[in-house]
This record gives C-alpha cells, sequence and structure tokens, in this order.
C-alpha cells in the first residue's frame, strides 16, 4: 500500500436488494467506495434443510468499504436508509 492511500473500512454487509440502496445513496454523497461479497453463509451445513422447512436462511451478503476519513459521513448517510 502507498502512503498516500487511505486504509479502507467495512461499514456493512447487506442483501442484495438493500446494497443497490446503499450503494446509490453513496453515490449520491459522493463518498468512494469498494465492493466485495460474503458467500459464506450458503456453507452452512443446514441450508438445505432451512429451505426445505420454509426458514429462509441468510443469503450471499453485498460488503461496502469506505475510506476510513468518510467513515462518519457514510454512517450518517446510510441512517437515512436504515434507522436505528
Amino acid at each position: 500500500m502507498e502512503p498516500s492511500e487511505e486504509s479502507m473500512q467495512q461499514i456493512g454487509a447487506f442483501d442484495p436488494s438493500d446494497a443497490k440502496r446503499a450503494i446509490a445513496l453513496l453515490e449520491a454523497h459522493q463518498i468512494p467506495f469498494e465492493i466485495d461479497a460474503d458467500h459464506s453463509a450458503l456453507a452452512d451445513p443446514n441450508r438445505t434443510i432451512q429451505l426445505l422447512c420454509g426458514m429462509y436462511p441468510e443469503g450471499s451478503k453485498i460488503v461496502l468499504f469506505v475510506p476510513e476519513s468518510k467513515v462518519s459521513n457514510a454512517q450518517v448517510a446510510l441512517e437515512t436508509l436504515f434507522p436505528v
């Protein structure tokens, strides 16, 4: 990593439909971000049983990262979409 590069901090892991809204919000606020995917929930050995029983198990998540200096701005923006 170059000295001028800022470290990226995770601001959340979202369902794909929620991630679309979060990404649009970050773009509207001109907050740079990176995207990663977390498919670890798909490897749960109980997932098939949960699906068969209609329990709607957790699925893949879209993980969003922003520069460390923008974390507070991103959190404030995301609170408008996902109030606590």
